[in-house]
């Protein structure tokens, strides 16, 4: 089994396949999360491991936006992972003038960087860890990243625990072509309304009547044209249930395109 994931060694995407990972699987890094799940529909990996929403910034759209991309790959599983944010540079008490890392991590340490680093350029790079690869290279340079980093690029630790929640948290998600076999508890969809009064509202009424808990709902551009939207929704509930089945097909009455992303 050959599992993708966001690169390069020691980012939080690698914490999460190692930990979702068997023994015998082997895991092949990607520079892009978009690679990553592009490596999946062209069939170089079977599974791939990508973060979908953290509990602070809310959702990870490179994700979200292939995987609208994307019609048949399929959700099998999530992994749940603390993070850490930690800035680091290859000397300690150096002169900072720059400071990379992924978009989502600088925006979970706004606040620490706004207060102690305001003046200073801050870099968006593709991952946390290729960042902290940068931070190795380039004197006057610091990095966001986690503490796997440390001892992969020989970094030493200015601050610790700089994200503005201290238990701070990101889900990733397993991508696969095939849909579970199990049983699942939580089921994960798509889909967009018809444009008529009241359609979103009917479909929120139908989870309603058929006692469907929704724990999710947000909305992307279709990329179609100006005001077409796509909603992700995630219920509790496998989608081989009666209730959930029945639901299914009354709520795709009211869309213009339905489509579920697998049960989990």
């Amino acid at each position: 089994m050959s599992i993708g994931y966001l690169g390069p060694n020691g980012s939080y995407s690698h914490g999460a396949t190692l930990k979702y990972k068997a023994e015998k699987d082997e895991i092949i890094e990607y520079d892009t999360i978009t690679n990553v799940i592009k490596a999946l529909e062209n069939n170089e990996i079977n599974k791939c491991i990508v973060p979908i929403e953290n509990a602070i910034y809310g959702s990870v759209l490179d994700t979200m936006d292939a995987i609208l991309e994307y019609k048949d790959i399929y959700i099998i599983d999530e992994v749940i992972v603390d993070i850490n944010h930690i800035l680091m540079s290859k000397q300690k008490d150096c002169q900072i003038a720059r400071i990379y890392s992924h978009p989502q991590a600088l925006a979970q340490c706004k606040k620490y960087l706004l207060e102690n680093y305001d003046s200073v350029e801050t870099i968006p790079v593709s991952s946390t860890s290729y960042a902290a690869k940068l931070a190795a290279k380039e004197s006057g340079t610091a990095c966001i990243c986690n503490i796997a980093c440390k001892d992969i690029y020989n970094l030493e630790v200015i601050s610790d625990k700089i994200q503005e929640i201290k238990k701070n948290q990101t889900k990733f998600i397993v991508l696969s072509k095939e849909k579970n076999k199990r049983e699942t508890k939580k089921t994960s969809l798509i889909f967009s309304t018809k444009d008529e009064p009241g359609a979103l509202y009917k479909i929120l009424g139908l989870f309603s009547l058929a006692d469907i808990n929704l724990t999710k709902i947000e909305s992307r551009p279709a990329k179609t044209k100006l005001g077409d939207y796509m909603f992700f929704v995630d219920i509790d509930g496998d989608e081989k249930e009666e209730r959930v089945e029945k639901a299914f097909s009354m709520i795709k009455d009211f869309c213009d395109e339905f489509r579920i992303i697998g049960s989990y």
